[in-house]
Formats: structure tokens, C-alpha cells, sequence
């Protein structure tokens, strides 16, 4: 396998990472290949002037423009109104994917927040709050369509609700994404969120929606965010832990709640040199066996099928490699 490390994110590269990756039988769909690379995003406030001027030069893969928490009912429509205006200068962004997280449809701001990002220019995701059935993520992909152009949507899993109807959701058309937030889950099913020690989510009353999220993301072919937020978020060394423990049960990214987590975001989700290099090998070694027509290979006494190619493909996806066909 030749590689080439990416140096940017422009469709040409991603295009043919993704169908390097396609023709050696890899089951990842579009919105899972795509954002392989996004592993760091930035929750920023457009009204507040002093996050939104460092913008360009954060170490972000992904800004995430916010109309629901951060925004008070007063600012609602001026924030929309910024955003919108901020989606046509896409070169403020600096080429990293943007995200925009809208209101609920309960709310009296959802349906004009969507109505609006439809008809708005340039390429982002809506983030989809507090979601509770299939139904209405149809609903949702019904007012943009009625106003402009349907956005791929990440949809934030955040109620007892919500996880009873997860395989539905996850499985609808337009979903790329998943987002476990655990905070008002906690206060939804009310709920122990965190443990004594401040470093991590209270297991016995999240560990199993945290793994079902991971997992349907999967099954789905979607993208999968957790969280730094923590209650001793200043302590980058619990924040480290609590980022691998998100990557240890399969999520791809993590949404930082400072810019000062957003190193730690991006070194705990890249893959090692080590875990590359042995990535390499296993790629090598299987394409020469299908080179030879042989349907597994034997690297230092294991054999290699299929699936284990697959598993290594991702790896270098996510290092920031363009996959080069070479069978």
C-alpha cells in the first residue's frame, strides 16, 4: 500500500481516500468516511466576540456554531442572523468542517432556525438537539425541505426517550452523526452524571446508553461525538482520561468545551506511529495476498482477513492518509 499523509480536506482528497477504501469491500458509509478525520470540535458562541475572533486559528477540525445553550431567548434571532451570515464567508473557517446546532422543534425557535440554515449557503451539518423519535427527524428534514436544501444532521441523543428509540433514529435518512450528551440525559432520567472522582461519567447509570450510542453509530455508518466536560475540567490529566475512555468504546470525535482541550482532543484520537506503522504492515501484507490470489494473509504468525484490513484502513484514515490503490 502507497501512502500519501493529507494536507487538506478538500473533496478531491476526501473522494479518493473514500473510494480507495470502498473498493477493498470497506463497509463504512459516506457520513462515517467522510468525517474519519474530524476529531476535535469547538462549541463557539457567534455573539461573543472573543471566542468568535479565534476562530481561524484554533486547532479544531470542526467549529461548532451554537443557536441552542449558549444563546439566550433574546439573542435567538441575532445569533441565527450572524450565522447565516458567517456560512457565506466560508473561508473564515479555514477549510475545517462547521456545524451548527440548532433549536428544537418544541421551542419557538427550531422551525425558524431550520427554515433559515436550509436556504442558507455553504456546506455544513445541523446539529439537532434533545431528538426523541424517528418521526421527528422527519419532520425536521420536512421544514428544510420545504425552505431550501436538506443539511446532513448530527442528532444529539439526550433523553430516556431517545434511547428507547435510538435504532430508529440512528437508521433515518440524513443522520450522519451521533452525539451521547450526558449532562441532560442525567437530568432527563434524573440520574448520578459523573463519578466521585470528577474524571468520569457515574458508570452504573451511563455505561450502557454511552456503549449503545458508540454502537448504533456504527452499525450505521455514522460518526459518533462525545464531550470534555467534566466537573474538574481545569485538570488536563483527567480530561486526557476522559477523552480515551470516550475513544475506547468506539466514538470518533469529541466536542471540547475549552479551546485549551482542544490538543488533548486531537492527540488522544490520533492513531499512534506505532498503531500506523502497524496499520502499513497489515495493509501490505493483505493486498499482496489478494495479489496472489490468496484470501487471508500471515503477518508474524497471525493471519490477516479482510476485516482486519478494514479495521487498518481506518487507522490510516484517521492518521490523515490518502489511501493510494495499489491492486
Amino acid at each position: 500500500m502507497k501512502l500519501r499523509k493529507s494536507s487538506s480536506r478538500c473533496s478531491e482528497s476526501s473522494s479518493r481516500t473514500a473510494d480507495s477504501i470502498q473498493d477493498r469491500g470497506c463497509a463504512m458509509t459516506s457520513a462515517r468516511r467522510r468525517y474519519a478525520q474530524m476529531k476535535s470540535l469547538l462549541e463557539v458562541p457567534i455573539l461573543n466576540e472573543k471566542f468568535w475572533s479565534k476562530v481561524p486559528t484554533v486547532s479544531a477540525d470542526a467549529i461548532m456554531l451554537d443557536l441552542e445553550d449558549s444563546t439566550t431567548p433574546s439573542n435567538k434571532e441575532l445569533a441565527r442572523d450572524r450565522i447565516v451570515e458567517a456560512l457565506g464567508a466560508p473561508e473564515y473557517f479555514g477549510g475545517r468542517h462547521v456545524i451548527v446546532r440548532v433549536n428544537n422543534l418544541s421551542t419557538p425557535w427550531g422551525r425558524d432556525d431550520l427554515s433559515a440554515l436550509a436556504a442558507a449557503d455553504g456546506d455544513f451539518l445541523i446539529s439537532y438537539p434533545k431528538v426523541e423519535t424517528a418521526e421527528e427527524i422527519g419532520e425536521v428534514r420536512s421544514v428544510m425541505e420545504s425552505s431550501g436544501e436538506l443539511r446532513g444532521l448530527h442528532v444529539m441523543i439526550e433523553t430516556a426517550r431517545a434511547v428507547l428509540e435510538l435504532d430508529s433514529i440512528a437508521s433515518q435518512d440524513g443522520v450522519a452523526g451521533l452525539h451521547f450528551g450526558y449532562v441532560d440525559y442525567a437530568a432527563d432520567v434524573g440520574s448520578r452524571p459523573f463519578n466521585d472522582e470528577g474524571d468520569d461519567l457515574y458508570a452504573p447509570s451511563t455505561h450502557y446508553v454511552r456503549a449503545k450510542i458508540a454502537i448504533a453509530a456504527a452499525a450505521y455508518g455514522l460518526f459518533c461525538t462525545g464531550g470534555t466536560l467534566i466537573p474538574e475540567y481545569q485538570d488536563h490529566e483527567k480530561v486526557q482520561r476522559f477523552v480515551r475512555s470516550w475513544v475506547d468504546l468506539g466514538y470518533t470525535a469529541c466536542i471540547a468545551v475549552s479551546p485549551k482541550h482542544l490538543p488533548i482532543i486531537n492527540e488522544t484520537l490520533t492513531p499512534s506511529a506505532e498503531q500506523q506503522a502497524r496499520a502499513r504492515e497489515i495493509c501490505d501484507a493483505y493486498e499482496e495476498s489478494v495479489r496472489k490470489g490468496d484470501p487471508a494473509a500471515v503477518l508474524a504468525g497471525r493471519v490477516i482477513t479482510l476485516p482486519d484490513y478494514r479495521v487498518a484502513s481506518l487507522v490510516l484514515v484517521r492518521a490523515g492518509h490518502d489511501l493510494v490503490a495499489s491492486v
